[in-house]
């Protein structure tokens, strides 16, 4: 049973959301079938093999749980809570089906748990979008009871930072020096680290770049999410799933985001 704090951990003033609201319906309605999170469900589903086996009654933490897909991932791997800052992002995660108990309005800076509660904690493309990545990572840390996995996603190379960016609401991107210390700092041992799409960083990296200029000229922006044809869909799906695969072997020396498995200490 997850215990709470009636939310005396919060701050008064709740911190701003910088996502944009179009990017949640995107989210929502592209999330079940498009490439990178289809990937992204693969290697999570992998490494959740290792570090929370089905069957287990593990007590899960998804930090900042956006529209709720990862949230009924989780379901078999133990009993799932997801936080999340905005209120269209906990809108969309009812419109799943998500339980009100299951999904909650929460900043990851100021989780509404009490201590040592969870026995494990993801967090995928959301401690880079808080003012205080540092305390976010405290306060899962926290959370977490002594020894329990945290799986981290973070955008990589602050140089790679775009447009895109900008409508997601990144804050920063991450090396894996600086990762890895903002982890050991908030109290994890840092077990695995490694870049995530590697295979397709050529064709990332075409598109950030030539979209640099939008970032900085403030010019009305978007993602780079969106609705793709099925065959192009189909194809990036299959060579990011053999990223994936790959991944379950050995890391990888570069890519558009890093992915870190550590251990509360």
């Amino acid at each position: 049973m997850i215990e709470e704090t009636k939310f005396l951990n919060a701050p008064a003033t709740p911190p701003k959301m910088l996502m944009l609201p179009t990017e949640y319906r995107l989210m929502f309605e592209l999330e079940d079938h498009y490439w990178w999170y289809v990937g992204i469900r693969d290697l999570l589903n992998t490494l959740l093999e290792k570090y929370a086996p089905r069957g287990n009654q593990n007590l899960i933490l998804d930090a900042g749980c956006g529209t709720g897909a990862n949230l009924l991932e989780l379901d078999r791997y133990g009993n799932t809570v997801g936080i999340d800052l905005s209120a269209q992002a906990i809108a969309y995660c009812r419109a799943r089906g998500i339980a009100r108990e299951r999904a909650w309005l929460a900043s990851a800076m100021h989780l509404p748990f009490r201590a040592a509660q969870f026995d494990l904690a993801i967090s995928f493309d959301v401690i880079c979008n808080v003012t205080d990545d540092a305390r976010a990572m405290a306060e899962i840390a926290r959370a977490l009871k002594p020894g329990a996995p945290f799986l981290v996603l973070m955008p990589a190379y602050q140089w790679l930072w775009s447009a895109h960016d900008v409508a997601v609401g990144t804050l920063r991107r991450y090396s894996r020096g600086e990762l890895r210390a903002r982890l050991e700092h908030a109290g994890f041992a840092i077990e695995r680290m490694s870049y995530v799409n590697c295979f397709l960083f050529p064709i990332v990296l075409a598109v950030r770049m030539a979209r640099r200029s939008e970032a900085h000229n403030g010019a009305v922006t978007q993602s780079d999410l969106a609705a793709l044809p099925r065959p192009l869909n189909a194809l990036l799906s299959w060579i990011y799933q053999l990223e994936m695969k790959w991944l379950a072997r050995a890391n990888l020396p570069f890519g558009a985001s890093l992915i870190a498995v550590a251990r509360k200490k």
